[in-house]
């Protein structure tokens, strides 16, 4: 512990010496882990965007893969941030799964083998986004606050629109489910697949960080139970959305579940 508190002061002190000088290479130099994911999300939405639009002309599904691996990488580099000491204990894996970076290194392991997703590449790709701007706006920071004015310009817009990016992520988190369902029905993705992600998207639901699973999740559960009531809504369609309801409702994690996930004091935000 003493060690990582060294480390955290020693890069406080070279990151306020690149202030100081105003240079980014040392800034990046001072920021070494995460110069490191913000060179591998840039490189994540560089293989989404190949694997997006050009895999119907191409066979891309190694861009797909790339990404997933490039994804679980970040992961396992913000983990060592947050969690440096690993210990092979049943608290330590739990303390692992209670952070947010732990559900989306379980995310890359789900599709990293089998038929690719396509819809899986929404989440990460926009997480990827969000964090890039973050660290790209630290960095031009360092020249000043009116620096680079099109590139700050775009990173605001990003930030402005964050809340609706993170409802986005959240959604294709939920739609993933189904459809992961049906393709391993179908043969073209791994039996293991749906369970797997059934486990990942109570992680989600749980997330002390990040809300936005439960608020999707709940206005869902509003707007069906609004659509069953209205009375246009056919009496099969009506039945078959409640037991719908009733099955997830079932499935859902308990609040009981919620306050008995580990915290970690010393963790860094």
């Amino acid at each position: 512990m003493a060690e990582r508190e060294d480390d955290l002061r020693r890069e406080e002190a070279n990151t306020q010496e690149a202030r100081d000088t105003g240079s980014i290479i040392n800034f990046m130099a001072a920021r070494k882990v995460g110069t490191a994911m913000w060179v591998l999300r840039a490189y994540l939405m560089f293989l989404s965007i190949q694997y997006l639009f050009f895999c119907s002309a191409f066979d891309m599904n190694h861009f797909f893969t790339r990404a997933m691996l490039a994804n679980g990488i970040i992961c396992a580099l913000r983990l060592h941030q947050r969690i440096p000491e690993f210990k092979l204990t049943r608290h330590h894996l739990a303390l692992v799964m209670s952070e947010d970076s732990g559900h989306y290194l379980m995310f890359s392991l789900i599709f990293l083998f089998g038929q690719p997703i396509t819809i899986a590449l929404m989440p990460v790709t926009v997480f990827a986004l969000l964090h890039t701007c973050s660290f790209s706006r630290q960095m031009i920071d360092i020249r000043g606050s009116n620096s680079y004015p099109p590139l700050r310009k775009i990173i605001n817009h990003v930030a402005k629109h964050q809340a609706t990016l993170f409802r986005f992520i959240a959604m294709n988190e939920i739609l993933i489910m189904p459809i992961s369902v049906v393709m391993a029905f179908g043969g073209k993705t791994l039996i293991m697949t749906p369970f797997l992600y059934y486990r990942f998207l109570t992680y989600r639901y749980l997330s002390r960080r990040n809300p936005y699973s439960r608020l999707t999740f709940y206005e869902l559960h509003l707007s069906i139970k609004y659509m069953t009531e209205s009375p246009n809504c056919p009496s099969l369609v009506r039945s078959l959305l409640y037991k719908a309801i009733a099955f997830t409702m079932k499935l859902a994690p308990t609040a009981a579940a919620f306050q008995a996930q580990p915290q970690d004091a010393n963790a860094q935000t």
